[in-house]
């Protein structure tokens, strides 16, 4: 715009036709200085007025259409909820709980959570690329995500490359596969609206199971029924987090000096004095513990300073404890190291290992015993104890703590439980 202006200026004003006054070239010889004064014609003068009042006027036309816009007024309309070992590549910021505004995400690695403004949360599992639109929209580019959509947010919509979902209160699937040029809705429960984008087609989903493929030129329903005395009953994953119900102690600790309410600390020593032990609740009270299939708790570690890994052993065994002790059971954030669950108060569930180089990771246990212990918890919560099984090697200089995130961690998601039910 700037070089059109420019351009415009010069064509109706050319130096050539500028008047140099006879007084002007007469110059002193000594003078240092020399002033050349142009003159013009009355006329091209008003001419010249008129021009620049013009380009005033463009110019403001200007400044508000390309800087207004850029003046940071854009509402977030999502938040990251949750970020299991997420690796992003995107303008936009990645960490818990960042505010997003529209623009495109791409989730190289890991599982991820968005919570949109209007309540709806789509769950992307990577590799994924995905693009908030509005609070009431998203379109997933490529890859596979969950989209749980409440009453408060019944309308929301999923766009794929060649068509679009419309929720009406419930939970569904989309898988995108960019290269193929297809996507597949699958419904897990409520109703969906899937539309084609170029025909109008729709098809309606009220079924658990219920799928449609998507195509360029088509919108066809996946036929997948089979005899159903042999087909296995569907089965629902859950995620449950602690919601806040976890923390750790140490032992002459009154003033909680030495803890951070966003890691779970974890360490054994030989003589006990700077031992750390942590624990935390699952609500268990909208599960149906009995129909509980497969369980699996989640742990990711974070790198710590605290100690150095060289006096540990090579390999490192943690326990995860089940609470059984019913005098234990009202403990509380700011519980003492002996008020606070320990071993002899719970049965062991199951052991993994961390090697001492590791300084991140996801570990945790995943069996039957603890599928048990969460059936005896129906209604209720249950309540989960971190220990270390395994000291530091001989000598004084301490040894690492091992640090956990805690669901207060900025980056990292904290203590999940992953459920089936059936």
């Amino acid at each position: 715009q700037a070089t059109a202006l420019e351009a415009m200026l010069a064509h109706e004003f050319p130096a050539s036709e500028l008047q140099v006054s006879s007084s002007a070239l007469e110059l002193p010889e000594q003078s240092s200085l020399s002033k050349v004064v142009l003159t013009e014609s009355p006329e091209r003068s008003r001419s010249k007025r008129l021009l620049v009042t013009v380009a005033g006027v463009a110019a403001s036309i200007l400044l508000a259409v390309f800087y207004l816009p850029m003046r940071g007024d854009v509402q977030p309309i999502a938040t990251i909820k949750s970020s299991e070992n997420a690796a992003w590549e995107s303008l936009l910021p990645t960490t818990l709980g960042s505010e997003l505004v529209p623009g495109v995400l791409e989730l190289k690695s890991g599982i991820a959570t968005i919570r949109f403004a209007s309540g709806a949360e789509v769950t992307l599992e990577a590799p994924a690329e995905f693009e908030l639109v509005s609070k009431m929209r998203g379109k997933l580019i490529d890859g596979a995500a969950v989209i749980d959509v409440p009453e408060d947010a019944i309308g929301f919509v999923i766009e794929s490359p060649d068509g679009y979902a419309v929720d009406y209160g419930t939970t569904f699937a989309v898988h995108v596969d960019r290269k193929s040029q297809r996507s597949d809705f699958e419904l897990i429960e409520g109703e969906i609206a899937v539309h084609h984008s170029l025909t109008g087609n729709e098809v309606r989903l009220t079924h658990p199971n219920d799928a449609v493929s998507v195509r360029e030129d088509s919108l066809l329903k996946i036929d997948r029924e089979q005899n159903s005395e042999t087909q296995p009953p569907a089965s629902r994953a859950l995620r449950i987090g602690t919601q806040g119900r976890s923390t750790s102690v140490l032992p002459n600790n009154k003033r909680k000096k030495f803890l951070d309410p966003e890691v779970l600390s974890v360490k054994t020593t030989e003589n006990g004095k700077w031992d750390y032990r942590s624990f935390f609740a699952f609500d268990l009270s909208t599960v149906d513990a009995e129909r509980i299939r497969t369980a699996r708790l989640r742990l990711n570690l974070v790198p710590s300073r605290r100690g150095y890994a060289s006096r540990l052993p090579v390999v490192n065994r943690f326990g995860v404890y089940g609470l059984t002790n019913p005098d234990k059971f009202s403990w509380v954030i700011e519980s003492t190291w002996q008020d606070a669950p320990a071993p002899e108060d719970c049965e062991l569930l199951g052991t993994f290992d961390v090697l001492r180089s590791e300084q991140r990771g996801t570990f945790g246990i995943a069996n039957d015993t603890l599928v048990e212990f969460l059936q005896g918890k129906a209604g209720g919560s249950a309540t989960l104890l971190l220990v270390r099984m395994t000291s530091q090697i001989e000598g004084e200089v301490p040894g690492l703590t091992h640090l956990f995130a805690s669901d207060r961690h900025p980056e990292t998601v904290g203590p999940l439980l992953e459920l089936t039910t059936h």
